[in-house]
């Protein structure tokens, strides 16, 4: 008995810095496990949004400022834990096996409590955790903020001394990716898939959006606001929503449902995000780097009249990275136009409409749809399956074959290359 009068006054000052220094680490997780798009819904939130925004400007200052605190709260609890410990046994009911256990249980509880439990839930949300801890965490900052260059100066001595003579690394060549192609394998297959993926990533920088944009026919367009209510239906693909605004036909805003957490998945309205536009003539690289600039998985392509032919995610260009070849070549082959005979021609269901009316002098077609196939589609008044014809002018075009990965092949036949019977 005479141990827990020992222990008991402890516990509760220990007990406090366990939730502070959970609340510091769980922050540390928290605040960097924000992406942009995160960062950016953090601005619509309030004062507290964005007060934890303001702290992620200068990120080597908020973890400068955390791991002070964490540090010192961590040698707090410690220097209670071996007090009370060496107090322990020296009691006449203690003893040294008293000691060491109060000691181990002490280490265990802090790194459970402090470290790994409020780490694990941060990550899962951290966007409704930053809301909460911003405020609080701006001022732990603001506290200890004549002390920081003090840090700063102190980890730039420790890095000098450490590694005096460290320096960035140069930029990676594509020599370096060859040479570690042809060494890093001994398997012939392997290193020819390799090297196909780094001919398709050298590619992009001459591949059109067209090439691997998914075709406007093969879309599924929803109206905002996005009801979670659309989840409960086959979701095909990649798992990207598509979203118009009300009454309009052009592509605004997608929401990636796979990479939602659960408990995103009721407020899907807030996970909804505008796309980025560019032109069908832009290089998938351009896209690219779009993409991956503003922190988006969504780019819509649009042609010369603003209008949207089709769309390009970031899943797209992985898989045809990945795979060593085009996929979903259907935009792009959106300018070839195969002549198979006189007055015959075969085109991709992609192919700008529009262009094709240029092309072959007939009146440009009005309306959203503006490839072949989304032409076929808005004159047989269902989407084109394969022995689908239709009469555009002096034209019968027809659905030659239907892809397994949705792309069409169409043939156009001139009306004075048909037989009588035709």
């Amino acid at each position: 008995m005479s141990e827990w009068r020992l222990v008991l006054p402890w516990l509760v000052p220990m007990a406090i810095l366990i939730v502070l220094s959970a609340f510091f680490s769980g922050s540390e997780a928290a605040m960097f496990s924000l992406r942009a798009r995160e960062r950016r819904a953090l601005c619509r939130g309030g004062v507290a949004g964005r007060a934890a925004n303001a702290l992620l400007d200068d990120p080597e200052r908020l973890l400068s400022a955390i791991l002070f605190w964490n540090l010192l709260i961590n040698m707090l609890y410690f220097g209670i834990a071996s007090i009370v410990g060496g107090r322990l046994e020296q009691a006449e009911g203690g003893g040294r096996a008293s000691a060491i256990v109060f000691t181990i249980a002490s280490l265990l509880t802090i790194i459970f409590c402090s470290e790994m439990l409020p780490k694990s839930l941060a990550v899962v949300s951290p966007l409704r955790l930053a809301y909460f801890i911003g405020p609080p965490l701006s001022l732990s900052v603001k506290v200890i903020s004549p002390l920081l260059p003090i840090i700063s100066m102190a980890n730039l001595f420790a890095r000098r001394l450490v590694w005096p003579g460290f320096q960035p690394e140069a930029d990676l060549e594509l020599s370096d990716i060859e040479r570690a192609v042809d060494l890093g394998t001994g398997d012939a297959a392997l290193a020819a898939r390799e090297r196909g993926m780094m001919q398709q990533l050298i590619g992009i920088s001459d591949t059109r959006v067209g090439e691997w944009m998914r075709p406007r026919s093969q879309l599924r367009i929803y109206n905002l606001p996005a009801d979670p209510a659309i989840l409960k239906e086959p979701i095909f693909g990649d798992g990207t929503l598509l979203f118009a605004e009300p009454g309009g036909e052009e592509v605004v805003a997608a929401v990636s449902v796979r990479r939602l957490r659960p408990s995103q998945i009721d407020n899907l309205a807030d996970s909804v995000e505008p796309v980025l536009y560019v032109p069908w003539s832009a290089t998938v690289s351009y896209a690219l780097d779009l993409l991956l600039q503003h922190d988006r998985f969504v780019a819509a392509v649009v042609n010369e009249y603003g209008e949207t032919i089709g769309v390009l995610t970031m899943d797209d260009v992985m898989q045809q990275l990945l795979s060593g070849h085009a996929r979903h070549r259907t935009g792009g082959s959106s300018r070839q136009l195969k002549q198979i005979g006189p007055g015959v021609l075969q085109v991709s269901g992609g192919t700008s409409a529009r262009w094709l009316a240029k092309q072959l002098e007939l009146t440009r077609p009005e309306g959203r749809n503006v490839t072949v196939a989304g032409l076929m589609q808005r004159l047989n008044e269902r989407v084109p399956r394969a022995g689908d014809v239709c009469t555009w002018e002096s034209y019968q075009v027809e659905v030659l074959e239907e892809h397994d990965d949705g792309s069409l092949t169409i043939e156009l036949r001139h009306s004075s290359s048909m037989e009588p019977d035709q």
